[in-house]
């Protein structure tokens, strides 16, 4: 019997379809139960529900195939999962994955899908031949029996209301809690993505629901007659465990250990792992535990325009209409190096020329926004061949075997950043103006550093590794003459546990700038900052404190190693 013959006859049984189209379905559900923190009674509700839940779906239709067929977009939504469990080893498809999804262009879609090549050809070797064989079932009509049916929706109504009852005995070991909408697949990617939805929709709305905002911000004093130059700098995907200026191993940050100028923090943290909320909460009055704000607020760029600053946003990532974007149009002056879903793979140094121009030929003071590419995977992209001082850094597959080589390759782009932003303060000291910069990457990366095997960013729950990252300032000579309190308080300051919620308030303070918007708890060059629980802004948009936003125990072991506070 040849394989046509035997795909024929299996074919010809609806039975056998059902059984086929149900375990597919299945599969995310099973990954699940290896993966997610449940006690016993909601490992079997897991497994459980959803059974219930096809047994009723399929009842709808006694043509299995045409139900199916029907339910090729939740076949997406479990390839997808799949990808996930590849990705970070662990957790269902995040809001931010969504979000992520319309808000990345087609070159980093591309440079991803390159190293999970393994779980992209499992998705596919799995649920293509599952649709042909719905498509082949639904036009022989291959049926299913009345009372196989009645037997099916009386099993699923019987299934679902059991694990309702289990449902009181079930929880989540890391909220101690269990609900169907965060905890049981597929309820909860489905209300994932609706929450998504609602968002992605909301922030469509801001310039209509921010038009109106001002910060009534003015200079507190005017101690200096001198021209004044603020810069933030917004770094990508680097995380403080490979710098060599926060202890490691490699001299990955020659330039700017041997700056006198620079004040860095030693225990800085991200508020969130993914570039579309963790780069809004730099530069607005946004944070973990006022996130909702962001859709009524203008920026960090529109307070220097209050005071007549000439303002400028140059970016080496595309606009891909998030709040970054609109921020970024509050700016005299916006050039972005990079555009949605072109090839150009233009280095940060790029941005260098179009700075240095704008601070020649714009007269009085200025603040600017440098938006940088990084270590965004895939990081041999990121640095010219001549940086290419770690070897070897070339990578087919992401795989245990090959993490040298990422290592490497990554370690090349930390080189690479030390040198971009040494150009980047050269400049400004040449100006001779009074100035200042702040530094923080937006979020860092996970490597494979651990039996977990996890890669990149933006996993529903983070990681040490996504979570440490470096942040530092800079004080140009004149600055420093002019503003010592300021300087001295941030070196005070530096050992404090700090996190991406103080960029705001620590350039306003910088600058001297005074609004009601101003906290100065939160500024790094006051003396009035303050120690406080450090939060987490988690996928459905509620702060929590980072040490519960379901780190792991290597996570935590790394927290304890590094003395982080918590």
């Amino acid at each position: 019997m040849n394989l046509k013959e035997r795909l024929d006859g299996f074919i010809a049984n609806p039975i056998c379809v059902f059984t086929l189209f149900v375990i597919v379905n299945l599969l995310p559900c099973i990954g699940l139960l290896f993966t997610e923190p449940f006690n016993v009674w909601g490992k079997i509700i897991l497994l459980i529900f959803p059974i219930g839940l096809y047994f009723i779906i399929f009842t709808i239709s006694k043509n299995i195939g045409l139900m199916q067929l029907l339910l090729i977009p939740l076949l997406i939504l479990h390839a997808f999962q799949i990808v996930v469990f590849y990705l970070f080893g662990e957790d269902v498809i995040a809001v931010d994955m969504f979000l992520n999804v319309v808000t990345t262009n087609a070159t980093e879609a591309g440079e991803v899908l390159n190293g999970i090549l393994v779980s992209v050809i499992f998705v596919i070797i799995v649920y293509i031949p599952t649709i042909i064989i719905a498509a082949i079932a639904c036009k022989r009509k291959a049926h299913t029996s009345d009372t196989f049916r009645r037997r099916l929706f009386f099993s699923g109504v019987i299934i679902i209301v059991s694990t309702y009852a289990l449902s009181f005995l079930a929880k989540n070991e890391n909220t101690e809690t269990f609900t169907y909408h965060q905890d049981v697949y597929p309820v909860n990617i489905l209300y994932n993505l609706d929450f998504a939805v609602h968002k992605w929709k909301r922030s469509r709305q801001y310039p209509q629901t921010s038009k109106d905002f001002s910060f009534k911000a003015y200079k507190k004093d005017k101690t200096t007659e001198k021209r004044e130059i603020y810069v933030l700098v917004i770094g990508e995907t680097s995380r403080a465990e490979n710098w060599g200026l926060y202890g490691y191993e490699r001299n990955t940050t020659p330039y700017l250990a041997q700056d006198t100028n620079i004040v860095f923090f030693k225990d800085a943290i991200t508020q969130s792992n993914t570039t579309h909320k963790s780069v809004p909460i730099i530069m607005s009055a946004a944070s973990a535990e006022n996130f909702d704000i962001i859709y009524y607020q203008k920026s960090v760029i529109e307070t220097f325009k209050e005071v007549g600053f000439t303002t400028i946003f140059i970016s080496n990532q595309s606009a891909n209409h998030t709040f970054t974007d609109y921020f970024a149009q509050e700016a005299d002056y916006v050039h972005y190096y990079r555009h949605f879903n072109d090839r150009t793979n233009n280095l940060d140094e790029a941005l260098l020329p179009k700075f240095k121009y704008y601070i020649d030929s714009l007269p009085g003071n200025l603040f600017i926004v440098l938006h940088s590419y990084g270590s965004h995977f895939n990081y041999k992209e990121r640095y010219p061949d001549n940086f290419a001082i770690f070897k070897p850094d070339n990578v087919e597959e992401i795989s245990r075997v090959n993490r040298d080589r990422l290592i490497n390759a990554y370690d090349n782009t930390i080189l690479y950043t030390d040198y971009f932003l040494h150009n980047v303060t050269e400049i400004l000291k040449k100006t001779e103006a009074c100035s200042s910069l702040f530094y923080a990457s937006d979020h860092g990366e996970d490597i494979l550093d651990d039996k977990r095997q996890r890669f990149l960013h933006a996993s529903p729950n983070p990681t040490f590794y996504q979570l440490k990252i470096p942040m530092f300032l800079w004080f140009s000579p004149v600055y420093r003459e002019i503003y010592p309190q300021n300087v001295k308080n941030a070196f005070s300051n530096t050992r404090k546990p700090v996190s991406t919620n103080a960029a705001f308030h620590t350039i306003l303070d910088m600058a001297h700038i005074e609004t009601d918007y101003l906290d100065t708890d939160l500024s790094l060059v006051d003396m009035k900052f303050k120690t406080a629980k450090r939060m987490y802004l988690s996928d459905h948009d509620n702060p929590i404190p980072y040490y519960n936003a379901g780190l792991r125990k290597e996570d935590k072991a790394m927290i304890e190693e590094r003395k982080m506070f918590h």
